[in-house]
């Protein structure tokens, strides 16, 4: 279906990957895997065609039809969810209207009547083919499984939460069943049982994806291709994501083992060539000793990626409880939650769960005075100093730097200081004077954190912080939260991550 050849990329100075040569077939279920800043979404926006290769080409077989998940997608806010994804089947409504005016025709045009009849019941029967009297029950199913239950199909889209309206996003986009589908982290903002329906909707696809995703159980369940971006190219494995760990270990030990032998032997040339070059009787040798030098295909250093070292700025307090809740109701008119009642002690972390749309968010807009409460009340200690991190990448502007927003968020701090904390949250040298719009999604969460290694808090809030991050920042973050010395409030719906906190569980239902 789709040939991917000889494909170069850089960015900046920096080789992402050189003739790469892939392929697509019609019912393949691929995960591209690699760490935050290897290139994977710039890998799928080639594919998109949002971006050009710096060399080699993509190639259709064939008509096919591609969509792709963008979260950030342009709706209009005052449909429905109904009418949003009953714009997935335009065409066929537009069928049946033409159906619909042929029949009409034929009560005024007696002459005519017949044929006019015959051409509306072959549209009929072309949508009877095309299963759109089924449509509205295949809308339910889908809906239903991404959370849209029968209640929530006539909201507009302007009263949906960050979290739904990405889920609707991905609903649409799975109700259109392109050819090839285009992932990127679509288990983002889904709750445990989204996951689930969404691993079982995609093991009965028929047709192929792409997906990028950090959840390794989701890879495990959904994926028979893995595409790794390792050593300068894009590997194929064969197998799940577990399969690919194992076969990833023994190339990486291979490629480290070729780079040594390799490294030896350009050592021994040169040596040679040094010691030889200007003696007569050996100046040829040399000679040709420099030729297989400079022939030699040499064997790129791996660079070690940035660990993030993560550790939470903390604000010292003598009072023992940070938040009281007593029959708290949230929401924005009417309820989402009642009766929240808990106790959170400095020191204490609580892992907030439920499904989406349940009010999570809006809970932790609550305590933080965000949003207000509707009934109940909320006690916070008098010398709680909190910090909120969002669950979106919203950035007030994308032009600038990482330097340039940790800049403007603390002035007094000088450029080493800011360079200093910008490291520590994982970011590297150069990623720090490329533009917020240029990172990836787990480069800007890295951004969003970084502010909280800076400032002191007692209290931290926040909501799916493990969101776009590769294994190793969510093991460092994951082991920053467990660390923290003051209370800790987090949402998050993947159980990998949450796993590794040492953490209770307020669950919302």
């Amino acid at each position: 279906m789709l040939q991917i050849k000889n494909i170069t990329k850089s960015f900046g100075d920096k080789i992402l990957y050189k003739n790469v040569n892939l392929e697509i077939a019609t019912t393949d279920k691929i995960g591209l895997v690699g760490l935050n800043g290897s290139g994977k979404s710039t890998f799928l926006n080639m594919i998109s065609g949002e971006q050009l290769p710096d060399d080699g080409q993509i190639i259709w077989q064939g008509k096919h039809t591609l969509g792709v998940l963008d979260q950030h997608a342009e709706i209009d806010d005052e449909i429905t969810v109904l009418e949003y994804l009953r714009s997935c089947f335009n065409a066929l409504y537009e069928m049946e209207t033409r159906a619909n005016a042929y029949f009409e025709q034929s009560a005024l045009d007696e002459n005519n009547s017949q044929n006019l009849i015959e051409k509306g019941c072959k549209i009929i029967d072309e949508l009877n083919a095309l299963g759109f009297y089924e449509v509205d029950s295949k809308i339910k199913k889908v809906a239903s499984g991404l959370g849209f239950t029968q209640d929530k199909l006539d909201l507009k889209v302007k009263t949906l939460s960050g979290g739904q309206r990405a889920k609707l996003i991905l609903c649409k986009l799975l109700l259109d069943e392109p050819d090839l589908m285009i992932l990127d982290e679509p288990t983002n903002h889904l709750d445990v049982n989204n996951i689930e329906w969404l691993k079982n909707y995609l093991c009965s696809y028929k047709k192929a994806f792409l997906l990028v995703s950090h959840d390794a159980s989701f890879l495990d369940a959904v994926c028979n291709i893995i595409w790794s971006v390792e050593f300068y190219e894009i590997k194929r494995y064969t197998g799940n994501y577990t399969q690919f760990l194992k076969q990833h270990e023994q190339n990486l030990q291979t490629y480290n083992a070729n780079y040594e032998k390799q490294q030896k032997q350009i050592e021994k040339l040169e040596d040679f060539i040094a010691r030889n070059k200007v003696r007569t009787a050996t100046a040829k040798q040399a000679q040709s000793r420099m030729k297989v030098l400079e022939k030699m295909d040499k064997i790129e250093k791996l660079q070690d990626p940035p660990v993030p070292v993560l550790r939470f700025a903390y604000k010292n307090t003598p009072h023992d409880v940070a938040i009281l809740t007593q029959k708290l109701a949230v929401g924005y008119t009417t309820p989402l939650q009642q009766n929240i009642t808990f106790t959170l002690r400095y020191g204490d972390k609580l892992l907030i769960s439920g499904f989406n749309g349940i009010g999570k968010t809006t809970l932790l807009k609550t305590l933080i005075g965000e949003i207000p409460k509707l009934s109940g009340t909320i006690t916070l200690s008098k010398v709680a100093k909190i910090g909120y991190m969002q669950q979106n990448l919203d950035w007030d502007d994308k032009t600038i730097t990482p330097i340039e927003y940790i800049q403007n968020e603390f002035p007094k701090l000088d450029i080493k200081q800011v360079r200093g904390f910008l490291a520590k949250a994982g970011l590297t040298a150069k990623q720090v004077l490329l533009p917020i719009e240029r990172l990836s999604g787990g480069e800007q969460t890295k951004l969003k954190l970084c502010s909280l290694l800076i400032e002191p808090h007692n209290l931290l809030i926040l909501d799916e912080p493990n969101n776009h991050l590769d294994k190793n920042a969510k093991s460092a973050l994951a082991k920053a939260i467990n660390e923290f010395s003051g209370a800790c409030i987090v949402v998050s719906h993947e159980k990998g991550f949450n796993k590794l906190l040492k953490i209770d569980e307020l669950h919302l239902s």
